[in-house]
């Protein structure tokens, strides 16, 4: 019966009569009440097509009668259907949206999930996750996996991997009092070793977004820190896996040990992936010079939209890595969010000193494609760092949102905040909590965001600070605006001749 999908459970109990109405007099003398729709359960027996329906749903491995029955009695099946039916029968001719997401429900009960839309694609993909996070590589069988991937490729748009079992360390050998031998286990060759990625991966030719961790979840007392390695091996595999899709566009390796030597091995591998929009690499173990790699990527990859590096280990280095990159690409697209276009980066619970800011200062300026959403929650900007921080809204016209929380901007960041905010009128979201600034300071910052909010879509006049001939141009700002120069402040800077 359909009652339940068609209508909601929600839509029912609304107008389902209240118990201590039904006790009432016009309540007691109701004969038919049209809300109840199961009033002959137990009155009644049930019809022949049921008891039909009851015996064909127990031998559907046998005999397919979705085609040849009508569709009341077609809905009567995906009811009784057991959520147990071998894959290799029920992808292929089962489409019926409630039959998986009870059989989701009945599988997975401890998972929660909101907002699903496509819930064939979201069980089988659950169903390839639980296989690979427990599969073990002494013991993993390519072909059965393979098999897999190839019966639901078609339904597959995103995977997710929270966990990867790691190789078996081998132990030296027995000793033998004939031979002579190293029997030490320190010196038997660490691995780290997963399962092999590749023969999966090329195998979801309709893979949009792949997300993985390579390390164990639930270890207790078994913890131990190789569990939470990975070889250049296991990046390789990934890579020649991710060269068969077309439609990849967001790679996330979260919470690994993802470092310099392996972040290049991915990021030279991919670079030719003109689909990719998103990577996504936070709370990893990325320095310097794998964020300059990261920067060379953004510089020749044409379609690169958001980068988010959250957690990571870089510091000037790296940050000069990622100016360099966002200055001299001009030319990437930018991505459309709702009613803005945005380029997001993401930086949060990065260190960065006084020279960092200024770096990232000069750049946002400087650059020609203005990023419109920038994350640099918790990096520990305080006094000057942080002034220049609050200083870049005072030259960059293109950021849209801000995200500072967890700095420190009491002090005169918090004036250069006010007196950027009150030149910026592009700017619509700010997050300044746990910045020790003043009620009056984050009031009258609301109500400059306001006064930006009701001016969008309106044609606004150059700032008379600086000229509109100027305004787009990357080349304005080369002027004295030195980024090695700490004392320098974003948004104060002499007069210049405008050019004829």
């Amino acid at each position: 019966m359909k009652i339940p999908y068609v209508v909601s459970t929600n839509t029912r109990n609304a107008y389902r009569t209240a118990e201590f109405m039904q006790q009432s007099n016009g309540e007691v003398q109701r004969r038919i009440i049209a809300e109840n729709f199961e009033w002959d359960d137990n009155y009644t027996p049930a019809p022949l097509s049921l008891l039909a329906a009851l015996a064909l749903s127990k031998i559907f491995h046998r005999i397919n009668p979705l085609n040849k029955i009508l569709r009341k009695d077609r809905d009567i099946l995906m009811d009784l259907f057991p959520a147990d039916i071998p894959l290799k029968y029920s992808v292929r001719l089962i489409e019926d949206e409630q039959y998986w997401k009870r059989s989701f429900n009945i599988k997975f009960p401890t998972r929660l999930e909101l907002g699903v839309s496509f819930w064939k694609g979201k069980y089988l993909s659950t169903c390839l996750q639980e296989y690979l996070e427990n599969a073990k590589p002494d013991l993993f069988l390519e072909d059965e996996a393979v098999e897999l991937a190839s019966l639901v490729s078609p339904y597959i748009y995103q995977l997710g991997l929270n966990q990867l079992q790691i190789i078996r360390q081998p132990t030296p050998p027995v000793p033998d009092p004939n031979t002579v031998e190293d029997n030490c286990e320190f010196s038997v060759p660490k691995l780290y070793d997963h399962i092999p990625l590749e023969p999966v991966i090329r195998k979801l030719y309709n893979l949009q977004e792949i997300s993985l961790v390579f390390g164990l979840n639930n270890l207790g007392d078994e913890y131990m820190p190789r569990y939470f390695e990975f070889s250049i091996q296991d990046c390789e595999s990934l890579c020649r896996g991710l060269e068969h899709l077309n439609h990849i566009k967001t790679i996330r390796i979260n919470r690994s040990n993802l470092d310099c030597s392996k972040v290049k091995v991915i990021l030279q591998n991919v670079v030719k992936k003109e689909t990719i929009e998103e990577l996504d690499f936070n709370h990893c173990k990325i320095g310097d010079y794998g964020m300059k790699a990261l920067g060379g990527f953004i510089y020749v990859h044409k379609n690169i939209r958001r980068i988010r590096i959250a957690n990571n280990r870089f510091k000037e280095t790296g940050v000069a890595g990622i100016a360099y990159a966002l200055q001299m690409n001009p030319e990437a697209p930018i991505e459309l969010i709702g009613k803005y276009f945005h380029r997001i980066y993401n930086f949060s619970l990065n260190p960065m000193s006084l020279q960092c800011a200024t770096t990232f200062a000069a750049a946002f300026v400087r650059c020609k494609e203005k990023p419109k959403t920038l994350i640099v929650n918790s990096c520990g900007f305080r006094g000057a760092s942080a002034e220049k921080m609050a200083g870049l809204l005072c030259l960059n016209r293109g950021l849209t949102r801000l995200d500072m929380a967890a700095n420190n901007l009491s002090g005169e960041a918090e004036a250069t905040l006010l007196s950027a905010l009150e030149q910026n009128k592009k700017i619509l979201t700010i997050d300044l909590r746990r910045t020790h600034i003043s009620e009056e300071t984050q009031a009258k910052v609301d109500e400059l965001l306001e006064r930006n909010r009701n001016l969008v879509g309106q044609e606004s006049e150059a700032s008379e600070e600086i000229p509109p001939l100027y305004l787009n141009e990357p080349e304005y700002l080369i002027w004295e605006y030195n980024p090695n120069n700490p004392d320098y402040i974003p948004g104060r800077y002499p007069e210049r001749v405008p050019e004829i």
